[in-house]
């Protein structure tokens, strides 16, 4: 499997749980009842599966990879890619505070943690998809079959590290979860 393959399987996962957190933004911004703990479900999620792996894999490995080709880093820059994923980090932090203060009775903070949600989801689908429409193919170029076979390799080590934690059978069961009740 390309390591490309590898990273859309996992914006599957990333989609999903995206989907999931725009139905409860959407609920919070109609006043309906949400849970404060399926959003801390969600921000684990987000940051051990997308953070701690995800963006691990291409921040540590893919694009560093990228960067040793001829791939046409003057019309997609990886730094701008990088720079995404802080910004979601940072929607992510917010998010984290707003819960604490929502669950303590702030119901600005209520409302905050649907913008925040919102942004977020905006980011990362528009981030998705220029990964998938434009990184993806010109890194399918740039990298040899043994670069992209290194590349398989070192995914697979920081796979493993989740791996051995039962990290990817949890996550399976929370979007099942979540998506049974948020996206029936």
């Amino acid at each position: 499997m390309k390591p490309t393959e590898d990273l859309k399987y996992e914006h599957k996962a990333i989609t999903l749980m995206l989907n999931v957190m725009s139905n409860i933004s959407n609920s919070i911004k109609d006043k309906k009842v949400f849970y404060t703990n399926d959003v801390e479900k969600i921000v684990d999620f987000l940051f051990v599966y997308v953070d701690k792996c995800h963006r691990n894999k291409e921040e540590a490995v893919f694009f560093p990879a990228l960067l040793m080709t001829e791939y046409p880093a003057d019309k997609m820059p990886v730094e701008l890619m990088i720079n995404e994923h802080s910004l979601g980090k940072g929607y992510l932090d917010e998010i984290v505070c707003c819960v604490e203060n929502c669950k303590i009775g702030s119901s600005f903070s209520c409302e905050k943690i649907a913008d925040c949600i919102s942004n977020y989801v905006q980011l990362i689908q528009n981030h998705i998809q220029k990964e998938e429409n434009d990184y993806f193919p010109e890194a399918n170029k740039a990298l040899s079959d043994e670069a992209q076979h290194e590349i398989s390799k070192q995914f697979k080590l920081i796979d493993d590290g989740f791996v051995g934690l039962g990290i990817h059978n949890r996550y399976d069961e929370l979007l099942k979860s979540l998506e049974n009740k948020y996206l029936d």
